[in-house]
């Protein structure tokens, strides 16, 4: 049990890698926008990203994260995650985090998890200090499979 725990943080480690390398690819096609941590800092309204299954995964089909200004020093920020079939576990834990320093630091976070399910998605809308680029960071887990996404940074 043990062995597929670390396994599994190994593989969720080397997706979000995998993740990263690949956004970092495509920020060069954008010089004009700087770009954190594989996140844009942008002004736009919202931002949304969708991860399809990760390679050898046998439970987990896609994850999503998004971010939306939701009002003056509010965002609305939330996640899903979705089985390649039922599962008897599925989660979704979302981190919204706040650019400080150059670095993203966890704002806030929380887990949604449901059972017997294909299925599970959260949200919420939060008061946030003005001022900063926030994103959402979500972690996808059916069963054993584990995936990342995350959003552009939006300012607010």
């Amino acid at each position: 049990m043990k062995k597929n725990k670390i396994l599994s943080l190994i593989m969720a480690m080397v997706m979000v890698c995998i993740l990263a390398i690949n956004v970092q690819g495509v920020a060069s096609a954008a010089d004009d926008q700087e770009c954190v941590d594989g996140s844009y800092l942008t002004h736009d309204e919202s931002s949304e990203v969708t991860v399809g299954a990760m390679s050898r995964g046998i439970y987990l089909k896609s994850g999503s994260s998004t971010i939306t200004k939701a009002g003056p020093g509010m965002i609305a920020a939330g996640g899903n995650t979705v089985g390649q079939k039922t599962v008897s576990k599925i989660t979704v834990v979302v981190r919204v985090e706040r650019l400080v320093n150059g670095r993203w630091g966890e704002y806030t976070s929380w887990t949604t998890t449901n059972y017997n399910s294909i299925y599970v998605s959260s949200s919420k809308t939060l008061s946030v200090p003005t001022g900063y680029y926030y994103r959402v960071y979500c972690t996808h887990y059916a069963n054993s499979d584990v995936s990342g996404s995350y959003t552009d940074g939006i300012y607010i």
